[in-house]
């Protein structure tokens, strides 16, 4: 018989990866708000399983370990879009000051200064 506390890992664990699949930029701070749920809820049941494991909990815990393989690679490309749209957002940010200002680094003296050196 396998332990409730793995069975929950194991529900705990698809729902972040069916979660992972959703890309809707609007939804994005639900998202990370359930995924911290998520995984606080994992750390909580990870105190509770512990060994011995029986025959059938072994056989279990592979199924659970691919399924974190998939859940950690998920979390990888979720985090690299995140990081791909602040970047994003700084350029443009900082596109958006140059183009308001597009004389901030001219020197207001009537000096030239030769940049090429």
């Amino acid at each position: 018989m396998i332990r409730e506390s793995l069975n929950t890992w194991r529900n705990v664990t698809e729902q972040l990866v069916r979660i992972l699949d959703e890309r809707e930029e609007e939804k994005r701070d639900a998202i990370i708000s359930q995924i911290d749920e998520l995984l606080n809820q994992r750390d909580v049941l990870q105190a509770s399983i512990q060994e011995p494991f029986t025959d059938e909990e072994k056989t279990f815990g592979q199924t659970l370990l691919s399924l974190e393989k998939i859940l950690q690679a998920k979390l990888k490309v979720y985090m690299k879009d995140i990081r791909l749209d602040i970047s994003d957002q700084q350029k443009k940010k900082v596109s958006v000051h140059a183009y308001m200002d597009p004389y901030n680094k001219v020197f207001r003296d009537g000096t030239f200064y030769d940049s090429k050196k």
